[in-house]
């Protein structure tokens, strides 16, 4: 049997392998490692391949697996890390929008009180020099 031989009926038993495994997961709600197990067992059972055939096609199912699920990991990861950072920038964003709105209300709240001041002193002067004014107007 040739390389590419070899490699299709390989790629084959993998597939094989995978295909019994989600049955019985599917089919009989079991482990993982238990479906792997039957499926093991049922390939060999087929004949075509040798026990150790099925062991290195099961170890490389094995860390497919492995990979699949820390390749996983990292994107549930990195869209948690994405969704903190977009939920940072929106809490961020409405913070400095709020500050803005509260820096434009204080310089207007202070603008407002220099005015008010500012017509309070020219009432208590209009008061204070209102006598005196009328005074000289009436002489």
């Amino acid at each position: 049997m040739d390389t590419n031989e070899m490699k299709s009926r390989l790629q084959h038993a993998y597939e094989n392998l995978l295909s019994h495994v989600e049955e019985f997961l599917e089919s009989e709600k079991t482990t993982l490692s238990d479906a792997l197990q039957q499926a093991q067992t049922r390939l060999h059972d087929l004949g075509d391949l040798s026990r150790d055939e099925i062991d290195d096609i099961s170890n490389e199912f094995v860390k497919d697996l492995k990979d699949v699920g820390e390749e996983a990991r990292e994107v549930r990861e990195f869209m948690g890390n994405a969704l903190k950072m977009d939920a940072m920038y929106i809490t961020e964003g409405m913070l400095k929008r709020l500050k803005l709105v509260a820096d434009k209300t204080s310089v207007e709240l202070i603008q407002l009180n220099e005015e008010l001041a500012e017509r309070i002193r020219d009432r208590e002067q209009q008061q204070q020099s209102g006598p005196d004014k009328e005074e000289q107007q009436d002489v």
